[in-house]
């Protein structure tokens, strides 16, 4: 099959991106892949490579500029191509367009939990507006939709009114070799010792850019209600510094250590022993999955898409509010009190198997036949 995909950048530091790439490796192997980018970072083999600059500032130039590149790419793309698949808002005329998140519906969420303050400056915005102009378009244009999660599918047909035979739910997929549990034998000590954490110390981990809306501020305030061993490793390059001020306040200061951004992610998962996520809105949540694979229990909340995926108190356990502080204290600690990590671990780890990135690949190919037809 010959099949074009597009991804503004093209490597495995962010969770779209990564989805691209994970899936052109599988796909070139027995298919003629084409790849529209701006930025080829992750050199693949056989990849029929159209690299061409977009404007990068403001971000909704950024948006724009991609997205109307990518259309006349595409245009001519399908002369010699059998599918075109786009990611969310990067152009306005894919055969298949992947649903990553759903603005419409980020918005949504954002003015429930931000007032309707931030709704009304929302509608200025001119990001906000760029892409929701092309979400809508793609959306329309379209022959099929891949939503990334149940959630993100319910979100398309609430906001959209796409009928449910449009839409295909393949969660997204987690490189098994990459995260392994091997890996704590390898990378837990160094690690550790990077950030002067000790083999005694509990180490609960959270990783993202965006520390407010994946809910770094309620593991900082529940740290009072856990053991003085446990220490919080975050990993993300977010400004640090309203949450080293509330760590100051709560007292936890030496109990909170700043990674800050990291290409290794796969030793931060394989030096922790839980993996902490209070999100208040994930259409997926990669980070999610990628630390079930490592073999390490998730505390994470029920509006995460990679959620649907955990059974709660058996592999991870799912917090009903992303929002309570003494919730979250209260899951970790009956994982710790009761010795859970480990046997939560494994379970974890049998749940990740089930969702490897040739599993998703060759759905995705499914769906590609089924729009070709």
């Amino acid at each position: 099959m010959k099949i074009g995909l597009t991804s503004a950048v093209f490597n495995k530091q962010r969770g779209i991106s990564r989805y691209v790439v994970e899936l052109a490796e599988r796909f070139v192997k027995d298919n003629e892949i084409h790849l529209l980018t701006s930025k080829y970072e992750h050199k693949i083999d056989g990849l029929n490579v159209v690299e061409d600059p977009i404007i990068w500032r403001p971000i909704s130039a950024q948006v724009a500029s991609n997205a109307i590149l990518n259309m006349r790419r595409i245009k001519e793309l399908k002369k010699s191509v059998d599918v075109v698949n786009s990611q969310g808002a990067e152009a306005l005329n894919p055969d298949v367009v992947t649903m990553q998140s759903v603005q419409k519906a980020a918005v949504r969420q954002f003015i429930k939990d931000r007032g309707w303050g931030y709704g009304i400056l929302k509608g200025f915005e001119p990001r906000n507006n760029v892409v929701l102009a092309i979400e809508k378009r793609a959306l329309k244009n379209s022959k099929k939709v891949i939503a990334i999660s149940n959630t993100v599918k319910k979100e398309v047909i609430v906001n959209y009114g796409l009928p449910d035979e449009k839409i295909a739910v393949i969660h997204s997929g987690v490189n098994l070799d990459e995260f392994n549990p091997k890996n704590k034998a390898i990378h837990a000590g160094g690690v550790r010792a990077r950030h002067g954490l000790s083999v005694e110390d509990t180490v609960l981990m959270f990783s993202g850019w965006e520390f407010k809306r994946k809910g770094l501020q309620y593991i900082i305030e529940s740290l009072p209600k856990i053991g003085d061993n446990a220490k919080v490793l975050v990993v993300g390059g977010a400004s640090q510094k309203p949450y080293v001020d509330l760590a100051r306040k709560f007292g936890v200061s030496d109990r909170v250590i700043f990674a800050g951004h990291r290409k290794n992610i796969s030793e931060y998962y394989a030096a922790s022993d839980m993996f902490v996520f209070p999100t208040s809105y994930e259409p997926f949540g990669l980070v999610i999955t990628e630390a079930m694979a490592t073999g390490i229990p998730v505390v994470t909340t029920k509006c995460a898409g990679a959620a649907e995926l955990i059974t709660d108190g058996v592999d991870g356990m799912l917090l009903k509010s992303p929002y309570d502080s003494g919730e979250l204290a209260e899951k970790i600690n009956h994982i710790l009190d009761n010795n859970l990590a480990d046997v939560m671990g494994k379970r974890a780890r049998a749940t990740a198997e089930k969702y490897s990135w040739e599993s998703v690949a060759e759905k995705t190919l499914d769906v590609y036949r089924k729009t070709i037809q």
